[in-house]
């Protein structure tokens, strides 16, 4: 089993851009760090896309209804800046889904199994399948259903209350909306992942790192 970092044709093309650019994985997360902002949460809260889950482990009852859905295969979000757009997918694990309790105990949790995040530019719905894509893809980082994440599910089967700081997916998407990276590059680093290594050089855009050798 492996996790494959995938960098874009025009990954490179950002290597002199201003006021922030990047070489490598590590420096585009700075960049993003820097450069991703929306200009208010409340009217772009992301979406969710794709099926929604059939049997969610919280019901969000009337809530769904009214303000959902609250459940998908992808949540998306794009930001909001004159200077660089910069926006994410994260895609749920084959067959399953990403999930937001809204009002429902525990309250305003996000969970579900992620599989891979990508970041880029354009973001726009495939009619056909009901799925986001970029129409510029930048970074793919694909088999993190592989390193250890715990779904936001704890033993029991239960979703884990966010403000316990345990739910990995919660933490992760919840962060990366307000521009921060840090449980996603923390989760990454712990999988023996070196940002700094990986850049795009000719036409080997793929980086594969074998996890059997990790660990």
């Amino acid at each position: 089993m492996s996790v494959n970092i995938i960098l874009s044709e025009t990954f490179g093309d950002y290597r002199d851009a201003q006021p922030l650019g990047w070489e490598n994985a590590e420096d585009f997360f700075i960049a993003y760090e820097a450069h991703f902002e929306i200009a208010d949460h409340s009217d772009n809260p992301g979406a969710f896309a794709g099926p929604q889950d059939p049997n969610p482990v919280v019901d969000t009852g009337i809530w769904g209804s009214l303000f959902g859905p609250f459940s998908g295969t992808q949540y998306v979000l794009e930001g909001e800046t004159s200077e660089l757009d910069l926006g994410f997918i994260v895609q749920s694990d084959l067959g399953l889904y990403l999930n937001y309790t809204f009002f429902s105990s525990p309250t305003h949790a996000m969970y579900g199994d992620i599989n891979s995040i990508t970041f880029g530019r354009g973001l726009e719905l495939d009619e056909d399948t009901g799925e986001y894509y970029f129409l510029e893809e930048l970074i793919t980082i694909e088999g993190l259903d592989i390193i250890g994440l715990n779904g936001g599910i704890d033993e029991e089967g239960n979703v884990i209350d966010r403000e316990t700081g345990d739910n990995d997916t919660h933490n992760i998407i919840n962060e990366l909306q307000e521009g921060n990276t840090s449980s996603l590059l923390e989760a990454l680093e712990d999988a023996g992942v070196e940002l700094d290594l990986i850049s795009f050089v000719g036409t080997d855009n793929v980086v594969e790192i074998d996890m059997a050798l990790v660990a």
